[in-house]
């Protein structure tokens, strides 16, 4: 669709004012593209310790009281209270009440102080409220060091800092193993 319209505004205007407006167009796309970032609740593959977007027809496994959510954007001013809206509705829109959050930050490749900031804020509430808060496959080394210089980890604990979502998922809310109480559905 974008291409459509950057090349029928080069088309259909001088070449000049084309361009540009296709340019402008570009830019806008790509501030909303970061400001609206992709949100999902993750879900482990049966059998696996993969943790995905579960489709419609999967099966996928949930486990009791924990709820995975991604983002695929870096966090930043632009967007932190967008993310951080999106996880307070998963929240409220899951099905038994959650006590432990795992932020899978694979998509987290920068980290700016205001966004920081608002995410430590979200943290502080969901712990008045007794959920616990985790963040798994932060990877990006300049993401690290910037959730570090902001204060998100101190606020987490880096105790919360895990290389994987099973990690998190294990160590906080299973104590260490897989309970037999998990819930297959399909989504």
């Amino acid at each position: 669709m974008l291409v459509a319209a950057s090349g029928g505004l080069v088309v259909a205007l001088p070449i000049e004012v084309g361009m540009l407006l296709a340019i402008v167009l570009s830019f806008v796309h790509s501030l909303y593209a970061v400001a609206r970032p992709y949100c999902a609740e993750l879900a482990r593959v049966p059998g696996s310790t993969v943790w995905w977007p579960p489709g419609r027809d999967e099966k996928s496994e949930h486990v009791p009281g924990v709820l995975v959510f991604a983002t695929a954007a870096p966090l930043t001013f632009a967007n932190a209270q967008y993310i951080s809206d999106k996880i307070m509705a998963a929240l409220a829109a899951a099905p038994a009440p959650v006590k432990l959050l795992v932020i899978e930050a694979s998509g987290m490749i920068a980290i700016d102080y205001t966004g920081s900031q608002i995410l430590q804020q979200t943290i502080s509430r969901l712990r008045s409220r007794s959920i616990d808060v985790a963040i798994a496959r932060l990877s990006d080394t300049r993401a690290q060091a910037e959730a570090s210089r902001t204060g998100l980890i101190a606020a987490l604990g880096p105790q919360r800092v895990f290389k994987s979502v099973e990690e998190a998922v294990r160590r906080i809310s299973l104590g260490g193993g897989r309970r037999k109480n998990m819930k297959n559905d399909r989504k």
